[in-house]
């Protein structure tokens, strides 16, 4: 042994416990082989319950499955908008007040989105935790349908009053929106009615750029199942996850209804950003 490297004496040492443990299993099989059929069940229930303590055993918890409804999506999605919808009206003919449709608020800070034929009735006042104010247009497009408005207390506010800060809606995407879905519409002349239905078609053209020659298609109108009376003039209309995708806007003189993209409305918002050229 005193000759042997370390290395060796390792090899050698693996080869006599690889040999031994061929001897014993040899032995214990010939000694099994040999003992009476009471001795090898006893021995055999001893390995088992060996077994079954050195193994843990595993037990999978059940999973819970959550259902959501359709009911339940709309439910939110009427919470998550609610605030952000407001009722105008105007002075009539005779000197009392008519309903002008409805707005939606884009900023907190009063930014208003409705339909420029609101403002035929005159002008638009509504009134928001107690204070009464007038919409007055920031921007416009002349061949658009739709208006970007501030809201202006119609009276001064107070210094003690605490500033108001408006609920924004959130925006969704158009051009992701399959026919089929869900749309929910809150208008009304209180500008809480809230109506469902269908988008059930889309309205497109197609532009061509003159340099790159590339096609582009272009939503001009959301289809809508339902009806609206003129009262839901400028109301949203909201998907199940509570993304406002467009506004209705109606026009009876002519008989039309046409739900316009929020992409007409987040141009105005841009353009009004831009300051005017010098």
């Amino acid at each position: 042994m005193e000759y042997l490297t370390r290395s060796q004496i390792v090899l050698l040492t693996l080869f006599v416990s690889f040999v031994s443990s061929m001897a014993t299993g040899i032995v214990v099989v010939t000694l099994m082989q040999q003992a009476s059929e009471p001795v090898r069940q006893i021995i055999t229930n001893v390995v088992e319950k060996t077994i079954e303590k050195a193994v843990p055993t595993i037990v999978e918890k059940p999973v819970k499955i959550v259902v959501v409804k359709d009911e339940d999506l709309i439910i939110a999605a009427i919470a998550r908008n609610t605030k952000s919808v407001l009722a105008f009206s105007a002075p009539g003919a005779d000197g009392e007040v008519i309903s002008a449709g409805v707005g939606v608020v884009v900023s907190t800070d009063g930014l208003v989105v409705t339909d420029k034929v609101n403002f035929n009735n005159g002008l638009l006042t509504t009134t928001v935790n107690g204070t009464r104010y007038v919409l007055e247009v920031v921007q416009g497009e002349k061949e658009g349908s739709l208006v970007l408005g501030k809201l202006v207390p119609q009276t001064p506010i107070a210094t003690s009053t605490p500033s108001v800060t408006f609920t924004p809606v959130t925006f969704g995407n158009p051009g992701a929106l399959k026919v089929g879905q869900t749309s929910i519409v809150i208008g009304g002349r209180d500008g809480k009615t809230v109506m469902t239905g269908l988008i059930n078609r889309f309205d497109t053209h197609t532009t061509t750029n003159k340099d790159t020659k590339e096609e582009a298609t272009i939503l001009d109108n959301i289809g809508l199942s339902t009806r609206f009376a003129e009262t839901s003039n400028g109301a949203p209309i909201i998907t199940l996850s509570g993304e406002v995708v467009g506004i209705v806007s109606i026009d009876e003189s002519i008989g039309s209804q046409l739900g316009v993209p929020i992409t007409t409305a987040l141009s105005l918002m841009e353009t009004a950003k831009t300051p005017p050229p010098p």
